[in-house]
This record gives structure tokens, C-alpha cells and sequence, in this order.
């Protein structure tokens, strides 16, 4: 290979001077007798007459940049290369998620007008079968009548579920009555108002719940009336407590671990029910018969602990999530599983739930996974997810639906961050931070859809759409571990680790 005595460089047309000898680029050397009219090298008089051209073979290539020439600059290159690619391979991942969950929302918003073209039809033929019925009484046969008598079966939409026609069929009514007057209602009159939450402080509080080793209440509900509570103990205990009378009404024992979750059933015309879920991975029934509390029936199957409990809106069933990555769907008056969700194949991410809940309005369930991530479910489906959400980058290990169907509070326990989330949008409509020092053990949205509990290190609550903080309780002993609002909000229940339940409201002058 031949370097030019100009340039240093491989020379693409190389050239020799008869003067001295040396190779040079032809370009170069040309313009350099131009300007001196001698050699570079020897000084001699050089005309570009002295100038043989080297015929090469085979013909040489330029060498690559030195920067491509060494192994560390041909890693870097490649690692450049890599990262561009794994950036892309990201953006095209972002992408494909959105359009999953916009294909989730237009195939809810198709299945909602499917159910309605349904029951638009099914009252179009209530309609004919009025009309065929009164022109009979009055002696007079409708055509019209008779041919819709005789249209074909395949006009007939059925809905085809994963669960049992019948439980479906009560879900969809138990929806249809409770999403047509969702909208229009407002709170109960005399419900407690924002101003009024302010002025809240402790007025009761019922210390001692609970064997002392392990100690700590973990759970807590609230029953209608605001008098009567369930809790759930670190003992392994579920206890109902009478707070009016300062009273225990029954200690019901049979779980092998912790209790994790506690929930009333009230239904009119039944008896009142708790059920409990505990760390032993079962789920417990107990039953109120002429005051007294008993065992009525255990619900098991699950591989791992439960980690959370909701009572459906039917109030025929029951759903609990647990950390071996199913939930399942119980049927409260014959004991016994009516359906298990599992994780679904080609879904990436976590399925291990550590939180569980349901709308308000029976058809959409949601699990929070110990990744941080919420899948959402339609309850009559378990081959589908309705959507996947991203909340934190921890277990989520609470989250409640609004009463008025729009939103769902998320939190975690290892990340002091509550997120909003417009189900409208399937986006987070507002979020904000607690002091770095707080742990979070839950979120609850109040019956009236007005206000927000937030209970852990403290309690505080925020009013629904504004989010403002209304109240901060800091006089606790014990991680708080629940709260609920009774008797139209003019109370709180908090449970907590101290063992102690305590009530909040205005105080009595």
C-alpha cells in the first residue's frame, strides 16, 4: 500500500516523481507545482510532465477511520447501535400497549351497546306481544302482529359468558338497576359535607381488641347501621364488636394464621354475614343466628394467601384475590367456587395479586398485582381482560372503585404515592405523595362517592374530584389499618396495630 508524502494518507490516484522518487496523490502534488514548480521533498524544478502515474493491482480501498480500527471502538460502536435498537424496541412496546388498551375500551363500549340493542329488542317484542293481545281482545288480527310472530330465531342476541347462565343472568340485572340510577343519585340527605369532615376528632375509642401476642387489628368493616363492627386480627381471630354498647358479640376463631380482610354482607330479607380471608389461604362465612355468631361455611382452593376481599353488589357472592396469581368467584349460600381467573397466556408481567376489588356496578373486578399493575376484568369473562393499568413500581396492595363508578384509588404499601385513575380514560386523573416517613396500609372511597380515606402512619381524608386534603388524624398509637365512614359520614372507624378501634366526629359541645 502506498502512503503519500503530502497527505500521510493512501493516495487515490497515486502518482511518482522521476526527481526524487516519492509517491504522492496526483491531486495534491499538482497543485503544489502549480504553486512552486518543484519537488516537495528534494526541492528539484518538478513540471507535471515528471509525473508517472502507478497503475495498483489489485486496486486497494481506503483503510476505515482509525476510530473503527480498534476492538474497544468497535464495541462502543456496536453498544451505540444496541441501545438505539433497544430504545425503538421500547417505543414500539409503549405503542402496542396503548392500542391494547384502546381495543379494550372500544370492546367494552361494543359489549355495553350490544346489551342494550338486547334489551331495546326484548322490549320491542314485549311491545308487539301488548299490542297482538289487546287487538285480540277487541276482535281484531294484526298482520304486522303475527309476522313478528314469526320472525326467525336468529334475531334472538345471546350473551355467551364464563360463568353459569343463571349467575350471569343476575349480574347483568343486578348492573342494569344499578347503572341507570348511579348517575342521578345524590347523597343521602343529612350525609355529612366537606366542612364538616374538618372539624372531625376522636369522640370514642375501644382499646384491648384482640389477644396481645401477635397483637394488631389488620382489618375491619362496618355494618349499615354504624354500630356494629368485624374485625380481623394478627391472633388469627375475627371478632364482632358492638360499639354503641361497648359490647363483643362474638369471637369466631378457625383460621391458622393472620386474618388479611373482613367484609359484611347485608341483603335484605337475609340474616347478616362476615366473611373473612386469612394468610392460611383460605376464606371463612360466618353466620348471625338469634344474636349469637357461627361458623356457616369455608371457601378454599387457593395455593397461595388471600390478599383481598369484596362482597358483589349482588350480594350473592363473593371475590377474593390471591398471591398464587388466580382469584376466584364464591357463591355465598351453597359454599362452593363458581369460578377461578388465572393468568393469561402471552401477558406479560406479574399476576401474583396483592389487592382486590369491585365496581360498584358488578361487571368490572380489579387485581392489583405485586408489580404495581392493575388488571382490570369483566367479571362474566375469564379468557379476557377488559385492561391493564400501570400504577407504582411496587406491590399494590389497595385499591377501592368510587361509588359513583368513575374512579379507582390505588396506593402501595412500599411508596407513600396515592394515584387517581379515570376509568373514562383509563388514565390517572391525579395522584400526590404523603410525607416520605408515611406507609400506606389502605385507600377507601366512602358510600356517598364525597370523600377519600387514606389510612396508615395517620389517617387522612380527601374530598372526591377536588382531592383536597379535609382531615389529618395523627393521634394513633399503632399503624392505622382501616377506615370507614358510618352513619351518613358523621363518623369514623379507624382500626389499628395498637389493638384499639377509635371513632371520629364532631366533638359534643
Amino acid at each position: 500500500m502506498f502512503f503519500c508524502a503530502i497527505s500521510g494518507s493512501p493516495p487515490t490516484v497515486p502518482v511518482v516523481s522521476k526527481t526524487s522518487g516519492t509517491v504522492y496523490e496526483k491531486a495534491l502534488i499538482e497543485r503544489y507545482i502549480e504553486e512552486n514548480g518543484t519537488d516537495p521533498i528534494s526541492g528539484e524544478a518538478l513540471t507535471k510532465e515528471d509525473l508517472v502515474e502507478v497503475k495498483a493491482k489489485p486496486s486497494t480501498l481506503p483503510p476505515r477511520p482509525s476510530n473503527q480500527t480498534s476492538i474497544p471502538a468497535l464495541l462502543t460502536a456496536l453498544q451505540s447501535e444496541y441501545d438505539a435498537i433497544m430504545l425503538e424496541s421500547l417505543e414500539i412496546k409503549k405503542a402496542f400497549q396503548s392500542s391494547r388498551q384502546e381495543l379494550a375500551n372500544a370492546l367494552y363500549r361494543e359489549d355495553a351497546a350490544t346489551r342494550v340493542i338486547a334489551r331495546l329488542m326484548k322490549e320491542r317484542d314485549e311491545a308487539r306481544d301488548a299490542l297482538a293481545s289487546i287487538q285480540k281482545t277487541i276482535g281484531f288480527a294484526s298482520a304486522p302482529a303475527e309476522a313478528a310472530a314469526e320472525q326467525p330465531a336468529d334475531e334472538t342476541m345471546e350473551e355467551v359468558g364464563a360463568l353459569p347462565a343463571d349467575v350471569t343472568q343476575l349480574i347483568n340485572d343486578t348492573n342494569t338497576a344499578l347503572s341507570s340510577v348511579r348517575k342521578k343519585r345524590k347523597p343521602a340527605a343529612g350525609y355529612a359535607t366537606a366542612e364538616k369532615v374538618k372539624t372531625y376528632t376522636q369522640i370514642n375509642h375501644v382499646p384491648s381488641l384482640h389477644a396481645t401476642k401477635p397483637a394488631g387489628i389488620t382489618a375491619l368493616d362496618l355494618a349499615s347501621d354504624g354500630n356494629v363492627v368485624v374485625t380481623g386480627g394478627a391472633d388469627k381471630a375475627v371478632q364482632i364488636f358492638d360499639l354503641e354498647s361497648s359490647k363483643v358479640l362474638g369471637t369466631l376463631k378457625g383460621h391458622t394464621k393472620a386474618v388479611t380482610h373482613v367484609a359484611f354482607r347485608e341483603s335484605s330479607g337475609e340474616s347478616r354475614l362476615a366473611i373473612s380471608a386469612s394468610a392460611d389461604k383460605t376464606v371463612r362465612v360466618w353466620g348471625e343466628s338469634d344474636g349469637k355468631w357461627s361458623a356457616q361455611s369455608t371457601l378454599s382452593g387457593h395455593k397461595g394467601e388471600i390478599t383481598g376481599l369484596a362482597v358483589h353488589p349482588t350480594k350473592a357472592y363473593v371475590g377474593a384475590s390471591s398471591a398464587d396469581s388466580t382469584w376466584s368467584l364464591y357463591d355465598l349460600a351453597a359454599g362452593k367456587e363458581i369460578q377461578t381467573y388465572s393468568a393469561l397466556p402471552g401477558v406479560d408481567g406479574s399476576w401474583a395479586y396483592s389487592s382486590f376489588d369491585i365496581h360498584p356496578d358488578g361487571l368490572l373486578v380489579g387485581t392489583g398485582t405485586k408489580e404495581g399493575s392493575i388488571r382490570v376484568w369483566d367479571i362474566r369473562q375469564s379468557n379476557d381482560l377488559a385492561a391493564t393499568l400501570q400504577s407504582h413500581q411496587s406491590a399494590l396492595t389497595s385499591l377501592s372503585f368510587s361509588e359513583n363508578g368513575y374512579y379507582l384509588a390505588t396506593a402501595s404499601n412500599a411508596d407513600p404515592t396515592v394515584n387517581i385513575f379515570d376509568l373514562r380514560k383509563l388514565s390517572i386523573l391525579s395522584s400526590w405523595k404523603l410525607p416520605s416517613e408515611n406507609t400506606v396500609s389502605e385507600v377507601k372511597f366512602d358510600t356517598s362517592a364525597q370523600f377519600l380515606s387514606v389510612a396508615g402512619t395517620d389517617l387522612r381524608v380527601y374530598a372526591n374530584k377536588s382531592w383536597d386534603e379535609l382531615l389529618t388524624f395523627e393521634d394513633n398509637a399503632g399503624v392505622l389499618t382501616a377506615a370507614r365512614f358510618g352513619k351518613l359520614g358523621s363518623e369514623i372507624v379507624l382500626s389499628g396495630m395498637d389493638r384499639t378501634i377509635r371513632v371520629l366526629g364532631e366533638k359534643a359541645e
